[in-house]
């Protein structure tokens, strides 16, 4: 963040450990996770900056609960209503693939409800989820026991066709990992029937 920015937009971040040194008063109007801009700056506490939220109200923020809003950025108020259709289709889908009945196609809401959950954490800590692909090459945040789970769903979703042929497995690995794994023989004995 720049010593002084007037009305760069901003986005708040809620700190981990909450600032030393501030009275009530200063704080009583700090909202997390909400655009505003930036109208002033000041030493008296450190180096810090007054944000005029969206509402109109303001508050004093040190730098590292601020981020700076690019212009071709959603604000944090954007990205909850795009969760929120996100969570809207995900449900639509579920009500209509359950009514078809196939298992396997059931998955899918898994694998979209993990991606919501994973693209509300980006969002909480203030990251642009809506950008994170292959063709971007920005991540998201997940986390081993998420990959885990989609790695699950993955595996009742297509487990015994990529079990059943090895041309099948190598032509995937090499499209998801650049080939960059080796394959080696499995022990059936894990399989269930």
């Amino acid at each position: 963040m720049h010593r002084h920015l007037p009305d760069t937009r901003v986005e708040t971040i809620k700190p981990k450990v909450e600032p030393k040194g501030w009275d009530q008063d200063a704080r009583q109007h700090c909202r997390w996770g909400v655009s505003g801009k930036i109208v002033d700056h000041s030493d008296s506490h450190g180096l810090c900056y007054q944000v005029e939220h969206e509402d109109g109200t303001v508050a004093w923020y040190e730098p590292r609960e601020l981020k700076t809003l690019e212009r071709y950025t959603y604000t944090p108020e954007e990205r909850a209503e795009m969760l929120a259709r996100m969570q809207k289709c995900a449900n639509t889908f579920y009500s209509h693939v359950t009514a078809a009945g196939c298992h396997a196609m059931i998955e899918f809401t898994g694998l979209m409800n993990e991606f919501i959950k994973v693209c509300a954490e980006a969002h909480a800590a203030g990251e642009q989820f809506p950008f994170a692909n292959t063709h971007s090459g920005v991540t998201l945040p997940f986390q081993p026991y998420h990959l885990k789970y989609l790695a699950e769903k993955l595996n009742c979703i297509y487990g015994p066709a990529l079990l059943a042929s090895e041309e099948g497995r190598r032509a995937f690995i090499a499209e998801l990992f650049g080939g960059a794994f080796e394959l080696v023989p499995v022990d059936q004995e894990w399989r269930t029937v």
